[in-house]
């Protein structure tokens, strides 16, 4: 993401897709609520070292990098984030501070963190506890993901002949 999207995007309020948290010398205590709610939503950009106006405070240029290196670690460890899924933070020099953005993508799955689900609406992560509520995710998720809609009525005879010829002939390459 080059300066000129950050600087855009420092300039707007928090909402559904953006998120700011200030962040000195270590992860904020509720990051992975924030990562959760995104990865279940439709994504979202955090930034830490900036405060809840889009100002830069800016974190410490020595823990930076480990504040990199643990996100990129708990994100990968299902005991933080489940199912796991690895993102990556990077540091941003804007006037002097340093900011890092991480990118959340809308994920195909729900996730969960410590045990809980979270949703992103308007500007905050919100726990999700009925299961009328998870299952509105899932059929949420269910339409940006045709992999997981059945189709009664397809039959054999609507696939290309010459595209099973393709696969089969791909299968024995490999």
């Amino acid at each position: 993401m080059n300066i000129a999207r950050i600087n855009d995007l420092l300039k707007k309020r928090e909402g559904i897709h953006l998120e700011f948290k200030e962040c000195k010398e270590e992860i904020p205590a509720n990051i992975f609520e924030t990562i959760c709610a995104f990865l279940n939503r439709d994504g979202g950009d955090i930034f830490l070292g900036v405060n809840d106006n889009g100002k830069i405070i800016g974190v410490s240029e020595e823990k930076k990098e480990k504040i990199i290196k643990n996100i990129t670690s708990l994100s990968n460890n299902e005991q933080k984030l489940n199912p796991s899924f690895i993102l990556f933070p990077r540091d941003i020099q804007i006037d002097g501070k340093y900011i890092i953005h991480i990118q959340v993508p809308h994920s195909s799955q729900i996730h969960t963190t410590k045990g809980k689900v979270f949703d992103r609406s308007s500007d905050g992560d919100f726990e999700i506890k009925g299961h009328s509520q998870i299952a509105e995710i899932y059929n949420r998720k269910r339409a940006y993901y045709t992999e997981q809609i059945v189709y009664p009525h397809l039959q054999i005879s609507d696939f290309e002949k010459s595209t099973f010829k393709k696969v089969k002939e791909y299968e024995l390459s490999s």
